[in-house]
């Protein structure tokens, strides 16, 4: 199965929306909670637009000296950095990147969050084709040696959290596939968590000050997320994460995030059934 499916599972279940609609609400609040943190975590919905525009505000707000984002690859970090120095066009970035082979949505609804910091230094998290594939061969460390130290990718996760990793797996996939087949996506979550992670770590080096991070809702949680570690890389550092919610969703356990921010749910279809689709239909 392709990351746009997991994304699609991930983003749409786990943390799916009930009901209702209402302006983004909580931003003001949001920014008191972070306060002078070094590093913020900002999640997100991949497919709500209302979503984008709280991220651009956020970092409007924040000015951040450099951004990480889960949707940039490493490999186009440096061009993407010499383009935005020489002033180039939302296209010529996209196509940097292979925005559209990604499968993310529209980059016009990234591109602002971008434009909001014009000098902040941007760091992708984005992992190759070559390092998923060690990841889904060796288990996490397949990252490498370096990120494994830096992160402790070669330790046991607690029963419990990885019971927890597990379970919302087997949610994201719509309990289309047995338990013990999802395994291996725990350490494809634990390896992005580090990736991004190691992204934001660089963005605060090379831009000397605050950094964001651009990333799902699941992957900026303080807990079982990136922000959690960022700590281990960086103890001490102070380290604020803000979820982003929809009218009508379940309340977000205590200590998640910071703060959350609540805003409208965008009309969409049932993702179980675009997966079951996408699966010919079937459920093993």
């Amino acid at each position: 199965m392709d990351r746009r499916a997991v994304l699609a599972g991930l983003g749409a279940t786990v943390l799916a929306p009930r009901t209702g609609w209402a302006v983004p609400r909580g931003i003001p609040a949001a920014l008191a909670a972070v306060g002078d943190a070094r590093f913020v975590a900002i999640g997100e919905r991949h497919d709500n637009p209302a979503h984008h525009g709280v991220q651009a505000a956020l970092v409007a707000a924040l000015r951040p000296s450099a951004i990480a984002f889960e949707m940039i690859p490493r490999s186009s970090e440096e061009a993407v950095n010499r383009l935005r120095r020489a002033g180039a066009t939302r296209q010529a970035l996209a196509e940097a990147m292979e925005w559209e082979a990604q499968g993310w949505p529209d980059f016009d609804l990234y591109a602002p969050i971008l434009e909001a910091a014009p000098d902040a230094y941007v760091a992708g998290g984005g992992l190759s084709h070559e390092a998923m594939a060690a990841v889904y061969t060796k288990g996490a460390s397949g990252l490498g040696p370096e990120m494994t130290a830096r992160y402790g990718l070669d330790e046991s996760l607690a029963p419990a959290v990885e019971a927890m990793m597990l379970n919302e797996q087997y949610e994201a996939h719509c309990a289309l596939l047995d338990r013990a087949r999802l395994a291996p996506m725990v350490a494809v979550q634990r390896a992005w968590d580090a990736a991004y992670a190691e992204a934001w770590r660089r963005a605060g080096e090379r831009g000397g000050g605050r950094a964001v991070l651009i990333c799902g809702n699941a992957h900026a949680r303080l807990r079982n997320g990136a922000p959690e570690y960022l700590a281990r890389a960086m103890p001490g550092a102070a380290i604020a994460a803000i979820g982003q919610i929809e009218e009508g969703d379940t309340p977000v356990p205590d200590g998640l995030y910071t703060a959350t921010v609540t805003s409208p749910a965008p009309a969409r279809d049932d993702p179980c059934e675009h997966m079951r689709a996408m699966m010919g239909g079937t459920s093993e």
